[in-house]
């Protein structure tokens, strides 16, 4: 009876398990205003879209939704190939005539699509070690009783670069090098992009993995769990080299903004 209404109670609180959570509900602020503009043009807003990036970042990508917003709408995209990364561009509406402006008016918020582009650079540079990473995150989710947001959450509301299950990289754009290479070549060789990492940055000072788990159990774990699995990241061998965080949080996601819902624990600042 008490798990009944627990589960009431965040379905009216506009929750949702991470398990069964695939973008449901999810909105930007004043997102309502501008909804029937991109019911009516979502084709037009896709193309919009995929063109600017192709142009502006000489990179492919497909759109995975379109969300409205003020104003405008936030198109959540996915590069594959050459490298992969999820991010997204904004298409803007005139809300005066209520339609698409003629001009496409698409841009992305500042630096948001090159640190994308930077992060899945890092994983392509160093595709052995993720590979080993993610055999590790995965294995300490087992256990340790956790879990990670599913593919669909990632595709639909999430726009942070890099990013599996149980970790994503928020690498900042302080790697240009590494940036106006890909822009140059986006054919580069991964050995040329280890290359220019080591350059601009040897000690992978400016390098962040954020390791990222969810309970399974109800409510959140203790602090021991989180400095537990930062023991095993310590011992563990073979991993990119970066500055590390691990943050555990409780079984609900947000629906609107499709981000966890409450407490965390967390341990920061581990460098591999």
């Amino acid at each position: 009876m008490g798990n009944s209404n627990e589960k009431e109670k965040k379905a009216n609180d506009g929750t949702t398990p991470v398990a069964e959570y695939k973008g449901q509900g999810f909105i930007f602020v004043d997102g309502d205003k501008s909804k029937p503009i991109v019911e009516k043009n979502k084709a037009e807003i896709k193309k919009r879209a995929i063109a600017y990036m192709k142009d502006k970042y000489k990179t492919d990508v497909k759109v995975n939704n379109v969300v409205p917003a003020r104003s405008a709408a936030v198109v959540m995209v996915e590069a594959e190939e050459p490298i992969q990364f999820h991010t997204s561009v904004i298409v803007g509406f005139d809300m005066r005539k209520k339609e698409l402006d003629p001009s496409p008016n698409v841009r992305s918020e500042e630096g948001k699509v090159e640190g994308a582009i930077v992060s899945g650079l890092y994983v392509k540079a160093y595709e052995e070690e993720f590979k080993q990473l993610d055999i590790f995150t995965q294995k300490e989710a087992e256990k340790y009783n956790l879990q990670g947001l599913n593919q669909a959450t990632i595709d639909k509301t999430q726009s942070v670069g890099y990013q599996t299950s149980f970790y994503f990289i928020p690498t900042s754009i302080a790697f240009k090098g590494v940036y106006n290479a890909y822009i140059d070549n986006p054919k580069i060789d991964p050995i040329k992009i280890r290359e220019l990492f080591l350059k601009e940055d040897k000690n992978f000072t400016n390098v962040n993995v954020a390791l990222q788990f969810y309970n399974i159990d109800n409510g959140l774990p203790k602090q021991e769990k989180a400095d537990a699995i930062a023991g095993d990241l310590k011992k563990e061998t073979g991993l990119p080299r970066a500055l590390y965080s691990i943050d555990i949080y409780k079984n609900f996601i947000v629906n609107r903004v499709g981000l966890p819902d409450g407490d965390n624990i967390s341990v920061e600042d581990i460098q591999k």
